[in-house]
């Protein structure tokens, strides 16, 4: 990984992204083991205070630092908020430049969130990318909300989308809704096209006005 990444600054790559990854259990080997030889602070620690230091992980210098503007994962529904709170801190202090978060349908925990982190440590002071999923159909709610670690649907979502006539349509309409929320509480949003159908997305921009 430590080569990987100064070859990619080699090649003029300056944003890292830095993120544990899904369960091996519901990719397409779920047989496989899931290892952890380095967790997400841990990268974001070696990437800012090493190598922007000019040197590898065990002190040895490379010469010429690194220009590298990380990012980190942030979960505003998190399952044990106290966990995620205290993590969120600790990529902060780690280096993280900014967050980006896992899809937003519950504007209210987002909000719960941020006066929960206000209140332990001072306002969040990184911008935070909020993400945006588009649901395409009923279906897709419901795998979501039943079988994706870290999302859930609330129940008056998932009935939207059961009674829509067009559900790709009232998935737009939603995305555009939690986008007009939380545009006072984020620094920005970014658009998942479900399954490829990135006209979805087109249409999310569109109907911003």
């Amino acid at each position: 990984m430590q080569g990987d990444l100064l070859a990619a600054h080699a090649l003029n790559v300056r944003n890292i992204f830095v993120v544990m990854g899904d369960p091996t259990r519901i990719g397409d080997y779920p047989d496989a083991f899931d290892t952890h030889d380095v967790v997400p602070t841990g990268l974001i620690q070696l990437i800012k205070g090493r190598f922007n230091a000019g040197q590898d992980q065990a002190g040895n210098s490379i010469e010429q630092p690194t220009h590298f503007f990380v990012g980190a994962a942030l979960n505003l529904n998190p399952p044990d908020l106290e966990k995620e709170l205290a993590l969120t801190r600790k990529k902060i202090e780690n280096g993280a430049d900014f967050f980006l978060s896992q899809p937003v349908f519950e504007v209210e925990k987002v909000r719960a969130f941020l006066t929960a982190y206000a209140e332990r440590y001072g306002v969040l002071e990184r911008p935070i990318i909020a993400g945006l999923l588009p649901l395409y159909s009923p279906r897709h709610a419901a795998f979501l909300h039943n079988e994706v670690p870290g999302i859930e649907i609330p129940p008056d979502l998932r009935q939207r989308m059961e009674a829509a006539e067009v559900s790709a349509a009232e998935g737009v309409r939603i995305a555009r809704e939690l986008l007009a929320e939380l545009r006072p509480l984020v620094q920005g949003a970014y658009l998942m096209p479900p399954f490829g159908r990135y006209y979805l997305a087109a249409e999310v921009v569109e109907g911003l006005g």
